[in-house]
């Protein structure tokens, strides 16, 4: 994730270097091969991460059983992303995002601002996010690895919570 912030970071001339190849690697890279990969497994519901930031696509992925908590540490991030956000360098569809999505997340209080941003951030072509079998994530995460894809489990769900996401 990043990618947002990355593109207005460079527009500004502030982004590190290496940033913006890492977010162009991102924006080019295609999805078909994590989806073929998906195939060998159960997938109980998928979507690409685009506009509405991370958050926006799994709110909308949630139905009215289940919550999910995801674990913050293991989001992958693009280089300066969060340092990019702390220095205020935010875009407004992030902002959009986080009006349209807020009222259905809790963030616990060690999450930084920066993250928070992060998790609103939309990304330009992204890459998949996929609820699947617990017994499948492992092995699927391998897989997805083997490939050269930024994967990583990054939450779980749960019974139904008040809120429907938990940023922990």
């Amino acid at each position: 994730l990043g990618v947002g912030l990355v593109c207005n970071a460079q527009r500004v001339g502030q982004a590190f270097k290496g940033s913006m190849d890492e977010a162009i690697e991102s924006m080019t890279t295609l999805n078909k091969k994590a989806s073929e990969i998906s195939r060998n497994y159960e997938i109980h519901a998928c979507t690409d991460v685009t506009g509405f930031g991370l958050l926006g696509h799994l709110n909308e992925m949630i139905n009215n059983s289940v919550s999910v908590e995801i674990d913050s540490i293991s989001i992958p991030v693009i280089k300066g992303a969060l340092h990019y956000a702390e220095e205020f360098l935010l875009t407004a569809a992030a902002q959009r995002n986080r009006n349209h999505v807020a009222d259905n997340v809790d963030f616990s209080e060690n999450i930084t601002f920066a993250m928070e941003e992060l998790l609103f951030d939309p990304q330009t072509s992204g890459g998949l996010l996929f609820a699947v079998k617990k017994e499948d994530a492992l092995p699927f995460l391998k897989e997805l690895k083997n490939e050269g894809f930024p994967a990583a489990i990054v939450g779980h769900f749960t019974q139904k919570k008040e809120k429907n996401i938990y940023i922990k």
